[in-house]
């Protein structure tokens, strides 16, 4: 199985890669669901780095609880199928069988954040019992502690780097494997992040990552015009501040991985037939597979959202603040393609 995957760092425009490869045949894709359950808090490297790379008695179990309720969250609800909708019974079922795997032993046990995690309201009931009963029955055995939560379960896991990889890759290629219809090329949108992305490609056999970087201006003026979401900041300044830390000031250019490719938004709109062309050689997408060609992705169309402070109006003293702070990042019409 092959992953083929986009990164963005927020409104950079990394569904024209996802549209793009979605009009190719052979390829599975799963609409425009992101998979982050490997890079999201809790996920897959949070767990490596509590089981393998910072070990605790403590930590390393009740990550693998984090994990089970990152699963049960993914599963989806009656508002939202979300891994359920696509997996099916195989998400919970993959899932469950990796920690398994993962677990060395389990026993009936608990610690302090078990408590926490049942909520404020459980923890002060145990508490006042606790305090009641050492001011009377248990007065001289301070060490004593009434145990409340005896179906408790502690997981016990301290797999190897290399033990840990090989299960997470098994885990990975089960899940896709039980729903790609055969198909050796799987479209997964966003597995794994824009950021220290090398480290993620170690969960997988075969993963080729486009991440996808756009001009600036247009993220600041869709966010704060168009989108609204608030989750980028729309004064000037401190838009500039966020674009570089989500960015490391220009870093990520420079990796060097051949399994990473770094893509302009714009380009695949100002100059869609070199760019496409590049990309499938790069991909691995011949020509003749491409049976639904600018049906998913179509330039005359996204060409709308670009240069959006030459068709819209806007407070031109923030672009200027932007194109001054953020020079290295703009998109310019003029130079040729490369």
């Amino acid at each position: 199985m092959r992953f083929i995957t986009c990164a963005s760092y927020y409104g950079s425009g990394s569904s024209a890669v996802t549209d793009f490869v979605s009009e190719f045949d052979g390829v599975a894709k799963f609409g425009d669901e992101e998979f982050r359950f490997v890079h999201d808090p809790d996920g897959i490297a949070d767990l490596e780095y509590n089981l393998v790379e910072n070990f605790n008695r403590h930590n390393s179990g009740y990550a693998i609880k984090r994990y089970q309720k990152l699963v049960k969250y993914c599963k989806g609800n009656v508002l939202s199928q979300k891994y359920r909708g696509i997996f099916g019974d195989s998400w919970e079922k993959y899932s469950n069988e990796y920690i398994d795997r993962l677990t060395d032993f389990t026993y009936h046990g608990w610690w302090q954040y078990d408590l926490l995690s049942r909520g404020p309201v459980y923890l002060f009931r145990k508490r006042i019992v606790n305090k009641l009963l050492h001011l009377t029955i248990w007065r001289n055995d301070s060490e004593r502690t009434f145990n409340t939560m005896k179906n408790e379960i502690t997981y016990c896991a301290h797999p190897t780097e290399d033990k840990f990889i090989q299960l997470t890759k098994d885990y990975i290629e089960k899940l896709f494997d039980s729903v790609n219809g055969d198909k050796e090329i799987v479209m997964a949108d966003q597995i794994v992040p824009s950021s220290n992305t090398e480290r993620y490609l170690r969960y997988f056999g075969d993963i080729q990552v486009v991440i996808v970087d756009r001009d600036p201006r247009d993220i600041f003026l869709l966010e704060k015009y168009h989108w609204k979401g608030g989750i980028i900041p729309t004064d000037a300044e401190t838009f500039c501040k966020w674009f570089l830390y989500t960015r490391e000031n220009g870093k990520h250019r420079i990796i060097q991985n051949d399994r990473i490719h770094y893509l302009q938004f714009e380009d695949m709109i100002y100059h869609y037939d070199e760019t496409a062309k590049k990309l499938m050689k790069w991909l691995g997408l011949e020509p003749e597979w491409h049976i639904a060609k600018q049906q998913f992705f179509c330039p005359d169309k996204s060409i709308m959202n670009t240069r959006l402070w030459e068709k819209e109006k806007c407070d031109m003293s923030e672009i200027r603040y932007i194109e001054e702070h953020l020079k290295n990042y703009l998109y310019k019409l003029e130079e040729n393609y490369e």
